[in-house]
């Protein structure tokens, strides 16, 4: 009861902390207000409503389902990425700001309805010690069924808070017939972001970087060390799919490429008279040696940040897609002296060296409410080192969230070097590549897990194969068989519009005349299913090549299993192996002899 009684104060709480920072930020720049004295009456009223609704309602009031309902109709009318932070979402920026928690040392994922180990575990960490592989699945928890929890449910009871206690998992692994149980004692899990480090070509090297928590940078800084006693001479730094973290670790991430002392980013809060500057403080451990940046469309925040700062800076070349377009920096703000509520609020936005601002205004704007639309900017509280950049800054004219951008539209910049860049709509590439579009057939296996829960299977029973095996016609035949066992099928593109057509058609009474054509096109989306199959042959290969190779080999193989079929990294090896291109691209001027 007083853990209920405490939860639900907590609660009230941050209402009320809520209620006066989101006035204050409505209300204080208007000067014909009373800001205080608005605050006073908004909180009056808010419990005059709570008094007499908990009171008089018709029905018996959950009390914090009522207050949490409040907090979240209030952060509705902000941008989506104010929001009240209750445990599970703590847990969550704890890893983040720290980069390290306590736990078992494994990535988890809901797949056939069961929490699912999605990738071979950290190494050393107490799954990899207990030997838990990748596929296992978690069906209890100290005794207690994971059937129905949500991952972040499930992720929070493997964690647990201390570090040596103990937690007892049972798992159901393919070729094992019965369950296992296993009890692992947690420990310090040190979150590693770098998903692979190599060398792809005789002195080009590559990173990947899947995420800007803590520790990040120097995570970087090492595997450019260890690269750079490889041979490495130019590197290819991967950011596609990476969707930002911490402010101040993609400064630190910077810092490996960018000579010290170097503006890389700058923010203003909502009166735009608060800049405060990021510069690199050391020499970056790259030195000058050429540079590639791969990003696409979900590359975001923190990863717009570094290949902004590296475009602008002419520090090197983007390539691949167009990014997410996300500019507001947001503060993690503590609503209760132990920090069991929290929230996090947009309170900047941030700009690129050569000032240009690269959010896209329609994707902040979609799903605001009235009062950010009385209020176009976000205060400046202040910054410390556990902010975080998740957002998208505002345009200063309104816009239809609809309305698409042009070019010709965009505010224009120029880097270093006198190239011209855009503002307002994300990283646009130096170079863009397009890359191969996958059939709706091919999509729909992948969303129902169908590559990873055959390659669990073939793999357990093929054990002995190769490094450089291939995907033969027979394995092909196999990976067919299992989807008809699984009873794979899919709705095609257009088959739903068929069946609204068919709707009016009968509701309107004139089925019988569209009845046969209405057949014909029915039997034509079978058609339509097999051709997708037959198209998507080559696609199927080498999915099931990565899939196995993950489960023979680990990830790293499985990412080297993908080089062949990446248009993004071949234009990149090909730009740092040809330094004509690659000078021409930045519009450096290369000194030459008489």
């Amino acid at each position: 009861m007083l853990k209920k009684n405490r939860k639900f104060i907590i609660l009230a709480c941050a209402l009320l902390t809520i209620i006066v920072v989101g006035l204050s930020t409505s209300l204080y720049s208007s000067n014909s207000q009373d800001v205080y004295f608005n605050v006073r009456k908004y909180i009056t009223l808010f419990g005059e409503v709570y008094k007499e609704v908990t009171s008089s309602y018709v029905e018996e009031i959950d009390t914090e389902k009522f207050i949490r309902a409040g907090i979240q109709g209030m952060l509705d009318q902000l941008d989506p990425y104010t929001v009240y932070l209750e445990d599970e979402g703590k847990d969550e920026l704890e890893i983040m700001t720290r980069g390290k928690y306590f736990g078992v040392g494994m990535r988890i994922s809901l797949r056939n309805g069961w929490p699912t180990v999605a990738e071979q575990p950290f190494p050393n960490s107490p799954a990899a010690i207990a030997g838990i592989r990748e596929g296992d699945q978690i069906i209890q928890i100290d005794g207690i069924t994971t059937k129905g929890d949500k991952l972040s449910k499930t992720a929070a009871r493997l964690r647990g808070t201390t570090k040596g206690t103990e937690v007892r998992i049972t798992i159901s692994r393919v070729s094992v017939e019965k369950p296992m149980e296993l009890t692992l004692i947690r420990d310090e899990i040190v979150v590693s972001e770098i998903e692979f480090a190599g060398i792809v070509e005789p002195g080009i090297g590559l990173i990947r970087l899947t995420r800007f928590n803590r520790g990040a940078g120097r995570q970087v800084q090492q595997a450019i060390e260890t690269l750079k006693a490889q041979g490495m001479q130019s590197l290819i730094f991967d950011l596609r799919s990476n969707p930002g973290g911490l402010l101040d670790v993609a400064v630190s991430v910077l810092e490996n490429f960018v000579a010290e002392g170097e503006l890389v980013v700058y923010t203003k809060g909502r009166n735009g008279d608060s800049q405060q500057d990021y510069r690199t403080r050391i020499e970056p451990v790259l030195g000058k040696a050429p540079l590639v940046v791969l990003v696409d469309g979900y590359s975001a925040s923190a990863s717009e940040i570094v290949a902004g700062a590296i475009q602008d800076l002419d520090r090197g070349v983007i390539i691949g897609g167009e990014t997410f377009g996300k500019g507001l920096v947001q503060t993690v703000v503590n609503l209760d002296q132990r920090g069991d509520a929290k929230l996090k609020i947009t309170t900047a936005q941030y700009f690129m060296p050569s000032g240009r601002l690269i959010q896209r205004p329609e994707v902040f704007n979609r799903g605001r409410g009235s009062v950010l639309a009385n209020s176009l900017h976000v205060d400046d509280n202040g910054y410390d080192e556990d902010e975080e950049i998740t957002g998208d800054e505002e345009s200063e004219k309104e816009k239809d969230p609809k309305q698409t951008l042009v070019d010709k539209d965009l505010p224009k910049f120029y880097t270093r070097n006198n190239r011209e860049v855009l503002g307002g709509g994300g990283i646009k590439p130096d170079i863009k590549v397009e890359n191969q579009r996958t059939t709706k057939y091919v999509a729909e296996l992948r969303r129902k897990s169908l590559f990873f829960n055959f390659s669990l299977n073939y793999a357990a029973d093929h054990s002995t194969l190769d490094r450089d095996f291939e995907v033969t016609d027979q394995m092909l035949e196999d990976f067919f068989a299992f989807t008809r066992e699984k009873e794979f099928d899919y709705i095609p593109d257009g088959y739903k519009e068929l069946e609204t057509l068919e709707k009016i058609a009968r509701d309107e009474q004139y089925y019988d005349i569209m009845k046969a054509h209405i057949q014909e096109i029915r039997n034509d989306f079978k058609n339509v299913k097999e051709q997708d199959k037959n198209k998507s042959t080559e696609d199927i290969r080498y999915l099931l090549k990565r899939e196995l190779t993950a489960k023979l080999f680990g990830n790293d193989e499985a990412y080297r299993a993908g080089f062949e079929r990446d248009d993004d990294l071949k234009a990149a090896i090909s730009v740092l192996k040809n330094p004509d291109e690659y000078n021409k691209v930045l519009n450096i001027k290369v000194a030459t002899k008489n």
